[in-house]
C-alpha cells in the first residue's frame, strides 16, 4: 500500500505490505513530517470512505426517497415559489418525495437526503455549519466560496453539505430569485449532479458560479502535531508526476501539426496578410494537404477555391481572395446535400492591417495561435479521417479567408455555396486560436446556438478526458458568428486570450503542441457524432446581420483605447471578470486586480463582454473614465486613464 509522508518542502513516498486487518509500522525521519496520507493517488482497489467523496447534488437527485423542507415564514410570493418547485419535483413517480414545513419537524431525518428551501428556513444553520469545513460562509445576502464572493440577493443559490446526523447523505440549501427562473431551474438542476454549489441569475436562468468541495476529514489522512508551531497548511510540495501504466499510440501527431504552424507562421509568409503573396503561399500549402488527405475539391469549377474580389487594405484597394474547400463525401443517401463544417481561417494581419496595435504597424504579425493553430488542427483532422472514415453525412473542411477584416470569407461561403447549401448544414465546428491550451479548459464559444451543444460536449469531455467549458455569452468572435446569424448552429473552439493577440509576439515557439492534440481529439468526437446524428440540432441562437466588432475593419492608423486588462471569456455572470491585469498598465495604476468584476464604465452599464467592448470604443487614449467594479462582493469605484491599444 502506498503512503505519502509530507514535509514542508518535499513528499516522501513509502510502500508497506498489509497482511492482516490491523498492523503497526514504524517510520523514522530526521525532520518532523507535517502530514501522512495512505493511498494518496487511490492506487488501491478499495471502497472509498464517504469523506473521500465530496458531497454533491448527485446524492439527492439520485436518491429514491427524499424530503423537501419549506420555509413556513415565507408565506408571500417566495413561499409560493418554493412550494411550486417542490410540487414540480414531487411529480416524479419514480421517487418518494415528502414535502413539509420547517415548523413540522424538529430535526432532519437521517435516512434520506434533504432539500432546505429558502433564506429564512429554520434549518439553514445546518448549511452554515457544514460550509465551515470548506472555507465558505453565508453572511446576510452574500455567499462566499473560498476567495470568491457573490451578492445572492438577486440570484438563486444551491449549496450541498453533509447531513450532520448521517454524513453518508446530504442536506442541500436552495434559494429562488425569480418566478420566471423557476421553470428553468427545475429543468436544469438535475444536470448539475457533480457540483457541490451553484449560483444562477436571470430569467433563463444562467449559471454564474459552480464548484466541487474538496475532500476533507478523510480517515486516511492525518496531520501530525508539531512542537515548533508549523501546520500542514505550510506544505509547499506536490506529489511527483506519475507516468501511466500504459499508453495508447496517439491518433494525432503533434509534430505534424507543429510543422503546419511553423510554416504558416514563418517569416517567409509575412503574416499572411489579405492580398499578399504570403497568403497565396498559405493557400497553396493548404490545397496540397487537402489533396494528400484524399479530400475532394469543393470549390468552384471543379477546384478547391471559392474566389471573389475583396478590399485588402485601408486604402480600399481590392484583390482576389479565396476560401479553400475540401469535401469528405457522406455515404447515406438520406443525408444527401447535408453537411457538417470543420472550419478555420488562414488569413492574418500581415504587417498590421486591419488591426495593428500602437507601435506595431509595419511589423510582421506571425499569427501562430491566430490562426495557424486552428488550420493545423483542421488539417490533422482531415489527415486522420480523410482516408479512413466513411461518414453518413458529408464533412466539408473550409479554410476561410478575410476573417480578420470582418468575417468576409464565411459570409461569402453562405452566399455562394450551392452543392452543400447553408440550410442543410447541421452544425459548424470552427477552430480559431487553439494553440495555447496548457492546463486550461478548452473554451467553446457560441454554445447557446443550439440546445444540444451542452449535452454533446459534456459527452465528448467524458470520452476524451479533455476538460471544456461552454461560453454562453454572445461574443463577436470568429467565423461561427456568420453562421449563427444565418440560423445555423455553430461553435468556436478557443484555448484562451493572451497578450500576444494581434501582436508580433504571436509566434510558433509559444504554441502548446500537446494542447493541439487535445483539441483535435475533442473536435473529432463531436464531428463524428454530428456525421451520424439523424435529427437536426435545435437552433437557439440569434439570427440577423452580424453585429461583430469585425464587421467594419478599423483603419490601421486608428487610435484605440485600452485598459491593459484581459477579460475572462468563460465568465457568464453580470459584468466583466478580469482574468489578468498587465504590469504598469492603466488598469493596474487605477488599482484594478485580477478577479475584479467591472459593472460600469463611465456612464455605461456593463452586463457582458459585448457591452464592455462597445463602451470602450466610446473613449480615446488618455481619456479618464470612472469605473465601478466588484471585489469580493463589495462595490468600489476608481478612475482609470486609458492607454493606447
Amino acid at each position: 500500500i502506498p503512503i505519502a509522508v509530507y514535509f514542508s518542502d518535499k513528499i516522501q513516498l513509502e510502500k508497506i505490505t498489509l497482511n492482516s486487518k490491523k498492523q503497526t509500522y514504524r517510520l523514522v525521519y530526521k525532520s518532523n513530517p507535517l502530514r501522512i496520507q495512505v493511498d494518496p493517488r487511490f492506487d488501491v482497489f478499495r471502497r472509498l470512505h464517504y469523506n473521500e467523496i465530496p458531497p454533491a447534488l448527485s446524492k439527492i437527485f439520485g436518491a429514491d426517497k427524499l424530503l423537501i423542507v419549506l420555509p413556513a415564514s415565507e408565506q408571500d410570493e417566495n413561499g409560493s415559489l418554493y412550494r411550486k418547485l417542490a410540487e414540480i419535483w414531487a411529480k416524479d413517480s419514480s421517487k418518494k418525495i415528502e414535502i413539509v414545513n420547517d415548523t413540522d419537524i424538529s430535526e432532519l431525518p437521517t435516512d434520506k437526503p434533504v432539500w432546505i428551501f429558502g433564506r429564512t428556513n429554520a434549518f439553514k444553520n445546518i448549511i452554515e455549519e457544514g460550509m465551515k469545513d470548506y472555507d465558505a460562509e453565508i453572511k446576510g445576502t452574500t455567499v462566499r466560496f473560498g476567495k470568491s464572493s457573490l451578492d445572492a440577493s438577486d440570484k438563486s443559490v444551491i449549496v450541498t453539505v453533509r447531513n450532520p446526523k448521517n454524513p453518508r447523505t446530504v442536506a442541500v440549501w436552495l434559494t429562488l430569485h425569480s418566478v420566471n427562473a423557476l421553470p428553468g431551474l427545475a429543468r436544469k438542476l438535475p444536470h448539475y449532479g457533480k457540483y457541490s454549489y451553484l449560483a444562477f441569475e436571470g430569467d433563463e436562468p444562467t449559471n454564474i458560479a459552480k464548484g466541487q468541495w474538496p475532500a476533507v476529514n478523510s480517515p486516511l489522512i492525518a496531520s501530525i502535531p508539531q512542537v515548533n508551531g508549523k501546520s500542514s497548511a505550510q506544505i509547499n510540495a506536490a506529489l511527483p508526476v506519475r507516468p501511466p501504466l500504459a499508453k495508447l499510440a496517439p491518433v494525432f501527431s503533434a509534430e505534424r501539426m507543429m510543422q503546419d504552424v511553423r510554416f504558416l507562421a514563418s517569416e517567409a509568409l509575412q503574416g499572411r496578410g489579405l492580398g499578399s503573396q504570403g497568403l497565396d503561399k498559405a493557400a497553396e500549402y493548404i490545397v496540397e494537404q487537402f489533396k494528400k488527405t484524399g479530400l475532394k475539391p469543393g470549390g468552384e469549377n471543379g477546384g478547391y477555391f471559392q474566389e471573389w474580389q475583396e478590399v485588402v487594405d485601408d486604402e480600399g484597394n481590392k484583390a482576389t481572395v479565396r476560401n479553400i474547400i475540401g469535401v469528405l463525401p457522406g455515404v447515406n443517401p438520406a443525408f444527401a446535400g447535408q453537411s457538417v463544417l470543420v472550419t478555420a481561417h488562414y488569413d492574418h494581419l500581415g504587417l498590421g492591417w486591419p488591426d495593428a496595435k500602437a507601435g506595431n504597424k509595419g511589423k510582421i504579425h506571425y499569427g501562430a495561435d491566430d490562426n495557424a493553430s486552428g488550420v493545423a488542427v483542421m488539417l490533422e483532422l482531415a489527415r486522420t479521417l480523410g482516408k479512413s472514415l466513411k461518414p453518413n453525412r458529408t464533412i466539408v473542411f473550409v479554410a476561410f479567408t478575410a476573417e480578420e477584416s470582418g468575417l468576409k470569407g464565411s459570409q461569402h461561403y453562405i452566399k455562394a455555396m450551392k452543392t452543400y447549401p447553408p440550410e442543410k448544414i447541421i452544425g459548424v465546428l470552427n477552430l480559431d486560436t487553439v494553440g495555447r491550451l496548457g492546463k486550461n479548459k478548452l473554451l467553446i464559444l457560441g454554445a447557446n446556438s443550439a440546445r444540444e451543444w451542452k449535452h454533446i460536449f459534456m459527452g465528448v469531455g467524458y470520452v476524451t478526458g479533455v476538460e471544456a467549458e461552454l461560453v454562453t455569452q454572445e461574443l463577436d468572435a470568429s467565423d461561427q458568428v456568420s453562421f449563427i446569424r444565418a440560423g445555423i448552429p455553430g461553435v468556436q473552439f478557443f484555448s484562451g486570450a493572451h497578450r500576444d493577440y494581434h501582436s508580433p509576439g504571436d509566434t510558433a515557439d509559444k504554441i502548446d503542441a500537446a494542447g493541439l492534440v487535445k483539441v483535435a481529439a475533442f473536435v473529432r468526437e463531436a464531428l463524428v457524432y454530428l456525421t451520424d446524428r439523424e435529427e437536426p440540432l435545435t437552433f437557439t441562437g440569434k439570427t440577423g446581420a452580424p453585429i461583430s466588432v469585425k464587421s467594419k475593419p478599423a483603419r490601421s492608423d486608428g487610435r484605440r483605447a485600452s485598459t491593459g486588462s484581459m477579460p475572462d471569456f468563460a465568465y457568464s455572470g453580470k459584468g466583466v471578470l478580469l482574468q489578468s491585469v498587465a504590469s504598469n498598465s492603466p488598469a493596474e495604476k487605477a488599482g484594478l486586480k485580477a478577479g475584479d468584476i467591472i459593472v460600469k464604465f463611465g456612464k455605461y452599464e456593463i452586463a457582458n463582454l459585448r457591452e464592455y467592448s462597445n463602451a470602450l470604443k466610446k473613449f480615446q487614449p488618455n481619456d479618464t473614465v470612472e469605473v465601478e467594479y466588484l471585489r469580493d462582493g463589495k462595490a468600489y469605484k476608481t478612475n482609470i486613464t486609458l492607454g493606447e491599444r
